[in-house]
């Protein structure tokens, strides 16, 4: 059998495989495209996954991160369903699992992470989720409707009350957005924390209280500095066991303690990796004519000097298109102000920047909110954070971290909400 050929091999159908193929074809009409995806679906937009979807307030073909026709339209072969086992480089060639050979002329590799599973007694049992493709939300999905319907009551002494309990394991972001949705849905819901308060990966201390209030005066009962020592159940889940003894009744979890990137698809190449693809500003590995982009990439970014692993959706489609476009030829670097944001209960949150370089934290109380400084160990702003129901400044909270601002002579300044933030520019 022999090896078929294509100008460009994207590998991964999310949304950097999908941006690259757009950049590609706006430079590119003629050059032949082959995206692969490990899922049955087209590309989609996954965080509405976490909310939106789960509330059934978008559906399956809203979630598509192009329309319908446009990959025919513009040649774009997809296959998706399919594995990608093997990485030739020096051949310039990828082999499926299947055993079929493709040539390519430039290569992306944007296959994303997979979620982090937890090592305890019974992490194998029934009504154990994880959420990141839309086949776990739809599976996700029934188990809600089922506590619903039979599950055990919020309120045992009250059994003909409203029913379904759920137990959300992990602080970041989507076990937040987990459980504002599930509470939102109609289910009581416990939040297992192994830090001291949610979010403590990218913000403070303040906004941690914050948001901890926020959740419980929904309804979401905090299990703060606690971990999952084991599951128990008849035959399914039916209890959290957490490490200080506390038992959780309930009828379905959902594990959200991050993702990784699987690096099976590197084996026997010379791919430069840690956690991540190291690639540079302009998304190039350290092998010629191959890329890698979204959640299995680490950028280096020229504003922290550092390469950077961004794991958010506006991140991958920039990374995507950047990656897409340096195979067509182009000159693109990276160069933006990292962002991403979240929304919980109505309170939004944006953050620009970077937690890891942060020592120490200022706060700006408003009203109906809180804006969060990450400073330096050099008192240069590296992350700003934005935590209220009104809509921030964004372009300033941007600017305060492309500039790198010194802010060693204007703290009072930076934390007195009767300053205006454009003048300390």
């Amino acid at each position: 059998m022999s090896a078929r050929h294509e100008t460009y091999v994207i590998v991964g159908g999310g949304i950097a495989g999908s941006a690259a193929a757009q950049a590609i074809r706006l430079r590119d009409p003629r050059g032949s495209i082959l995206l692969i995806g490990l899922e049955v679906n087209r590309p989609y937009n996954r965080p509405p996954l976490s909310s939106q979807y789960l509330l059934r307030k978008t559906t399956r073909g809203e979630l598509s991160t192009l329309p319908l026709g446009w990959y025919a339209d513009n040649a774009v072969q997809l296959a998706t369903g399919k594995r990608v086992g093997r990485i030739d480089p020096a051949r310039r060639m990828v082999i499926l699992d299947a055993g079929d050979e493709i040539l390519f002329d430039h290569l992306l590799i944007a296959t994303g992470a997979t979620p982090k599973r937890l090592h305890v007694p019974g992490a194998e049992m029934p009504g154990i989720y994880e959420l990141r493709t839309i086949e776990d939300a739809d599976r996700l999905l029934n188990a809600i409707d089922a506590a619903r319907r039979e599950g055990r009551p919020h309120d045992p002494a009250h059994r003909t009350g409203p029913r379904g309990r759920a137990v959300i394991v992990g602080g970041g972001l989507l076990g937040v957005e987990l459980a504002g949705t599930l509470s939102t849905a109609g289910l009581h819901v416990d939040l297992v924390v192994a830090e001291p308060y949610p979010w403590k990966r990218f913000a403070g201390p303040t906004v941690g209280a914050h948001l901890s209030r926020a959740l419980e005066s929904h309804g979401v009962r905090l299990h703060p500095s606690a971990r999952v020592a084991r599951f128990d159940g008849d035959g399914r889940v039916q209890r959290v066991i957490l490490d200080g003894g506390k038992s959780l009744d309930c009828d379905l979890v959902v594990v959200a303690i991050g993702a990784a990137f699987n690096r099976e698809i590197l084996r026997g190449t010379p791919i430069n990796a840690e956690k991540s693809i190291l690639v540079d500003d302009h998304c190039r590995t350290n092998v010629p004519h191959v890329y890698a982009a979204g959640d299995c990439a680490a950028v280096f970014d020229p504003l922290f000097g550092k390469h950077r692993i961004l794991e958010h959706w506006e991140s991958a489609r920039l990374t995507g298109t950047i990656a897409g476009a340096n195979m067509a030829g182009d000159d693109m670097s990276y160069d933006a102000v990292s962002h991403f944001g979240s929304e919980v209960f109505g309170m939004k949150l944006t953050a620009w920047g970077e937690s890891r370089h942060v020592a120490h934290r200022h706060t700006r109380v408003l009203e109906g909110g809180i804006v969060e400084f990450g400073v330096s160990a050099q008192n240069r702003i590296s992350q700003t954070l934005s935590v209220s129901t009104a809509k921030p400044d964004d372009s300033t909270l941007r600017e305060l971290v492309r500039r790198r601002l010194d802010v060693s002579s204007i703290i009072e300044k930076l934390t007195d909400p009767k300053v205006d933030l454009k003048s300390l520019l």
